[in-house]
């Protein structure tokens, strides 16, 4: 915000009151030729006012989003995903966030019946194309064991990147993504690419 400084002058010097005296004073605001003051003075309004009013802040709970996706699958192999993400939106396009992953497996097909359960975070960037359309990046970390044959735990990353369609509802919207792994590996138990179906719902 700009800050108009006024200066003023003041014309009685301490030094030199002997000076001033032999003056003639005016009614005008004149003592000896030299203006001191004038009863028509008025201050200048800034010329911007929208820099007097100053920026908006930074932040703010209008530009707060919450979704994510809820995947369930039952039967002979039961699958259920939980990741609820938050965001905020940085610009009117570009917007940042995280997410946390839970996932369970189970695995009905083989005895004893293999059971996983997956913790993990993601950062994600998004990036809005037009209304309707969007690019999507996301840095995934999962924690698990990959392996049918012990249950030693490991991390696995995964690198998402892709774009997807969205349908305003009010202050919600329906998403829809296609994401390829970057960071695709044998032993990543996940489809590459992956199709993701969630909601976004604005605070």
């Amino acid at each position: 915000m700009k800050k108009h400084f006024i200066v003023f002058a003041y014309c009685l010097f301490p030094l030199f009151p002997s000076l001033l005296g032999f003056l003639p004073f005016r009614e005008s605001g004149e003592w000896g030729g030299v203006r001191c003051f004038s009863q028509d003075f008025t201050p200048q309004k800034p010329a911007d006012s929208t820099a007097a009013k100053g920026k908006p802040p930074f932040w703010s709970w209008d530009k707060v989003y919450g979704g994510g996706g809820l995947g369930l699958q039952f039967g002979t192999f039961t699958l259920i995903n939980i990741a609820p993400d938050i965001g905020y939106k940085l610009t009117d396009k570009f917007s940042a966030g995280i997410g946390i992953r839970y996932i369970y497996l189970g695995d009905n097909t083989v005895v004893p019946t293999y059971k996983m359960n997956v913790y993990g975070a993601s950062v994600f960037s998004r990036y809005l194309i037009t209304d309707f359309l969007f690019a999507h990046a996301e840095y995934e970390t999962l924690n698990g064991p990959w392996s049918y044959y012990n249950d030693r735990r490991s991390f696995l990353t995964n690198m998402w990147v892709g774009g997807g369609l969205r349908q305003h509802a009010g202050n919600a919207s329906m998403n829809i993504m296609a994401l390829w792994n970057l960071n695709d590996t044998p032993n990543n138990p996940f489809p590459n690419p992956q199709i993701r179906v969630g909601i976004g719902i604005g605070l």
